[in-house]
């Protein structure tokens, strides 16, 4: 087992695409969405009906631009914000933090080490400043999930 941090995705929907394009199967396990309206999930690459690797991803989405208008004082305005975003066919995820990948016996990281990206919106970079400028302590994050995982697959 080995876990890696992998700092080259800054589109993690295009990353989950990559690997169902290389022949894995994606699960997605548990997921919760954080008081600070980022995302943290555990995906599961599972090949040949095998589990390969754990991916941790802490991350914000199109949700995230509801906190950023002014609206987010007011519950009411900010629902308004958020089904506005929902409706208007923006999607996308962007890692706060690096992907974590706790690999048991996989070659998935044969598959990946070239593997780059962009932001998925002009602005990327700009909202994941403002997320990390507003979240000092986000780097912490992930790491309770991975010390789970390392303790369960020991």
């Amino acid at each position: 087992m080995k876990v890696i941090e992998f700092r080259d995705v800054k589109n993690l929907d295009l990353f989950i695409k990559r690997l169902i394009e290389l022949g894995f199967r994606i699960e997605l396990g548990p997921h919760v969405v954080l008081e600070d309206h980022s995302e943290l999930a555990v995906f599961k690459a599972m090949r040949d009906n095998e589990l390969e690797a754990y991916i941790v991803a802490h991350y914000i989405t199109q949700y995230y631009r509801a906190v950023l208008s002014n609206s987010y004082s007011d519950d009411s305005l900010f629902v308004k914000e958020l089904l506005r975003i929902k409706y208007s066919g923006e999607k996308w995820s962007i890692p706060v933090n690096p992907l974590y990948i706790v690999t048991l016996n996989s070659k998935l990281l044969e598959y990946i080490k070239d593997y780059r990206d962009e932001y998925p919106v002009p602005d990327g970079e700009y909202l994941i400043n403002t997320y990390r400028s507003k979240n000092p302590e986000y780097a912490q994050i992930p790491r309770v999930v991975i010390g789970r995982l390392v303790d369960v697959e020991s």
